[in-house]
């Protein structure tokens, strides 16, 4: 999933310049895109305070030192990673090529378990109205398009603009089950899946469970 920093049309291009013939310099960057450097330097401006690109300083002896430009290490690992095809493969691997319904519910839990410690670690507290706050802000870090507002009951509602697993769960619904299950399982509360981008709704909306009290087991 790509960061925030290439989110506009205009920066893709640049950015992939930059990590095949960087370190490389505005001009020679505006020429080769045929923009004007100062255009240049505002991509870059943006590119730099996303932490996908490196601004570093080219010894040319004496005078007005000369700033070139590279790709980061987090770009090396962000940009051009696709796994929804291998996801794909292993979902219908795990949970549909397994006869024994035991085992798949085995499974399932094991999979959530996983995916909420990788959340449950950076949560502090155990109110879990701000729990979801946190849960909420770690997604938008993570790329996935997110806020966290009150309803019209005054509930906290945390919203998915974007989902992580669209394509996914456009095969499989169960990967919205397991999510839902995933985060309750983050901030100790059974949640509702209300509203669902696959259902035509402008975000996935996670809201508390009004029909049990209970909580659910917070993963340390």
């Amino acid at each position: 999933m790509l960061s925030e920093g290439v989110s506009q049309t205009s920066d893709r291009p640049l950015m992939d310049l930059v990590r095949r013939v960087g370190p490389i310099s505005v001009e020679d960057l505006a020429e080769r895109m045929s923009v004007t450097p100062t255009a240049i330097r505002v991509r870059l401006t943006r590119l730099v305070e996303s932490g996908l690109i490196e601004r570093v300083q080219e010894s040319v002896g004496r005078g007005r030192p000369k700033f070139l430009y590279r790709a980061s290490p987090l770009a090396q690992r962000k940009l051009g990673q696709n796994y929804t095809d291998l996801a794909m493969v292993l979902w219908d691997e795990v949970m549909h090529s397994v006869d024994d319904p035991k085992i798949r519910r085995e499974l399932f839990t094991r999979i959530t378990d996983r995916l909420a410690e990788s959340f449950s670690g950076q949560m502090r507290g155990e109110e879990w109205s701000s729990r979801l706050v946190q849960l909420g802000g770690l997604l938008h870090q993570r790329g996935v398009e997110t806020e966290v507002s009150s309803g019209e009951m005054g509930q906290t509602i945390l919203r998915q603009l974007s989902c992580p697993y669209f394509e996914l769960a456009e095969v499989d619904r169960d990967i919205c089950a397991l999510e839902r299950r995933m985060f309750e399982k983050v901030v100790g509360h059974g949640l509702t899946l209300s509203h669902c981008r696959l259902d035509g709704d402008r975000s996935c909306d996670f809201e508390p469970d009004q029909s049990s009290n209970e909580p659910t087991t917070v993963l340390a």
